[in-house]
């Protein structure tokens, strides 16, 4: 078993870090939806906030199981079938949720 060396923390990083768009915006989709509401409801966090969450979080995860993956080339091939997956899972079933709420208003 080789030890990693520093470039082997730099991809891993730079998808840590392509995740904070996805938290951003579902800090600013959440924050806008409880503003438009009124009533005290306890967990008012709108659908598409939660959605954008998980992207981040799955894309978090990528880069932890690269991190784990290591230099195993298959390891990091299932990593990264799982992620690609994963967001692109979330992504459909956003645009989805998007087409319906863009349906349902008169």
């Amino acid at each position: 078993m080789s030890t990693m060396s520093m470039n082997a923390y730099v991809v891993p990083l730079v998808l840590a870090i392509s995740s904070l768009p996805a938290f951003i915006a579902a800090a600013m989709i959440g924050r806008s939806g409880r503003a438009g509401r009124q009533d005290n409801v306890r967990d008012d966090t709108p659908a598409l906030a939660r959605l954008m969450l998980l992207v981040g979080v799955a894309i978090l995860a990528g880069a932890a199981g690269l991190l784990w993956a290591g230099d195993n080339e298959t390891r990091r091939l299932v990593v990264i079938v799982a992620m690609v997956l994963a967001v692109n899972g979330l992504g459909l079933v956003l645009i989805f949720s998007l087409g319906r709420k863009r349906n349902r208003r008169p």
